[in-house]
C-alpha cells in the first residue's frame, strides 16, 4: 500500500494508492500497471503522455482530468466521479488491441467520447447524462442500466451494443448503427416515438 504521492516518470507495477490528492497537478510520463487506485482526488489532473494499463480505480474523483497523450487499456473505474472528461485527447492510436475501458456506478456526465473507437466498451448502472457519442464505435458495448439523458448520438457505430434497462435513450434510428442493439421493450417504444412514430394498444 502506497499512500505517499505520485511524481513524475515513475514506473509501478502492482501497487495500491489510497487518498493521493492531485487535485490541479500535472504528472508526466509515469506507468502504471496492475495498480489500484481508492478514494484518490484527481480532479482536474493534467496527465501527459502517462500509461495506465490493467489499473482499478475505486470510488476516486476524477472529473476534468486531463489525459493529454496519455494511454489506458484494460483499466476499470468503479463509483467513480468523472464529469467532464475529454476522452479524445488520450492516445488510443498507439495501442494496438487496446483492451476495453470499464466504468461501473459511474458518473461521466459531460463527457466526450465524440469520434472514438472503442469496442467492448463496458458502461454498466452509470449517469452518461450531456454525454457526447458522435461518430464513434462503441460494437458490442454494455450499456446496462445507463442514465442517458441528454447524450448525443450520431452516425454512431452500436452494433450488438446492450441497452437493457438504460434510460432516456434519444437515440435517432435512421441516424445510427444498430443492428443486432439490444433495448428494453420500454425503451425501443420511445425509440419510435422519436421517429415521430405514434403507438397505439
Amino acid at each position: 500500500m502506497i499512500s505517499g504521492q505520485i511524481t513524475d516518470n515513475m514506473d509501478v507495477f502492482a501497487e495500491t494508492f489510497e487518498g493521493i490528492d492531485l487535485h490541479g497537478q500535472k504528472i508526466s510520463k509515469s506507468e502504471f500497471e496492475d495498480c489500484t487506485f481508492i478514494s484518490c482526488d484527481f480532479s482536474e489532473t493534467f496527465f501527459s503522455a502517462c500509461k495506465f494499463i490493467e489499473c482499478h480505480f475505486v470510488n476516486c474523483n476524477l472529473s476534468v482530468m486531463k489525459l493529454t497523450s496519455s494511454k489506458m487499456s484494460d483499466v476499470e473505474f468503479q463509483s467513480c466521479k468523472m464529469i467532464g472528461i475529454d476522452w479524445t485527447m488520450a492516445d488510443w492510436k498507439s495501442l494496438l488491441n487496446a483492451d476495453p475501458l470499464r466504468f461501473r456506478e459511474c458518473i461521466l456526465n459531460d463527457s466526450n467520447f465524440l469520434g472514438l473507437t472503442l469496442e467492448g466498451l463496458l458502461m454498466r448502472e452509470c449517469r452518461a447524462k450531456e454525454v457526447d457519442f458522435r461518430n464513434g464505435s462503441f460494437p458490442k458495448a454494455d450499456f446496462t442500466g445507463t442514465d442517458f439523458k441528454g447524450a448525443l448520438f450520431g452516425n454512431t457505430h452500436l452494433e450488438e451494443a446492450n441497452f437493457t434497462d438504460s434510460s432516456n435513450t434519444m437515440i435517432d434510428v435512421r441516424a445510427n448503427h444498430l443492428k443486432g442493439a439490444i433495448f428494453s421493450r420500454y425503451e425501443a417504444l420511445f425509440l419510435l416515438e422519436t421517429m415521430g412514430i405514434i403507438l397505439v394498444d
